[in-house]
């Protein structure tokens, strides 16, 4: 709940991320065993991005990165050893493997979710948080951010609202990219888009607002997380 809230560091969030991420590639294992499949847990990291996840609270990420709206994720590769044990199977095993993974994924990710609380957690930030957007003490630092805000250059309701724009902005320069149904990997798409004008300028846009709004946000983000963390006191 706290990471929800940011009341915690970046690292943090990012350890916890991967926990969970192992904790399910934990569970899928065993579930796969289950069906007769021998299933290889992932590396954390293929399926966690802590290096480029959105970090608001750094202003080095903001020079770098933005909002990491236009950041193309990378993730660790697939070890060779869980290729080659699908290599392995027939036609008929393949097809079964394919029709089990779904189901052990999932039933993984709903026990790695309950063996850490995260429902509740999600249930209780949102509870705090409704009384947060109320408060007068955040909707006054709300005033300041978008005063700010507006004196950087970047005028909107929220940062919330001012990163929401730029995704929809960034999906439109996106759609011009990856046109087609054909999924490109990762590493061909972001070499595509850094060729592309349109592309490097709403780049260029994202890092400008973030880094000229860091300020605002800083102020704002510290005043959220004190009144957040008074509500949360007061219930215990």
């Amino acid at each position: 709940m706290l990471i929800l809230a940011g009341a915690s560091g970046q690292s943090e969030s990012g350890r916890f991320d991967l926990e969970v991420a192992a904790r399910t590639e934990s569970l899928t294992s065993a579930c796969m065993k289950s069906h007769g499949f021998r299933y290889l847990p992932r590396n954390p990291h293929s399926v966690v991005d802590v290096e480029d996840a959105s970090n608001f609270s750094s202003l080095g990420y903001a020079r770098k990165h933005g909002f990491g709206i236009s950041v193309f994720p990378h993730f660790a590769p697939e070890t060779p050893a869980a290729r080659s044990y699908l290599k392995t199977l027939s036609a008929a095993s393949l097809k079964a493997y394919d029709a089990a993974l779904p189901g052990c994924v999932d039933s993984a990710q709903r026990t790695t979710e309950k063996e850490y609380g995260i429902p509740e957690a999600n249930s209780e930030w949102a509870r705090v948080d409704d009384k947060v957007q109320h408060d007068r003490r955040y909707r006054s630092a709300l005033e300041a951010w978008r005063s700010c805000a507006t004196a950087a250059g970047h005028p909107a309701r929220s940062r919330l609202a001012l990163v929401t724009d730029l995704r929809k902005r960034y999906t439109s320069v996106m759609a011009g990219i990856q046109g087609g149904n054909h999924v490109l990997p990762q590493d061909k798409v972001a070499a595509l888009a850094a060729r592309r004008p349109a592309w490097r300028r709403f780049h260029r846009s994202e890092l400008d607002a973030a880094v000229a709004t860091f300020p605002c946000s800083r102020t704002t983000d510290r005043a959220y997380v004190s009144v957040f963390l008074r509500y949360l006191d007061q219930e215990r």
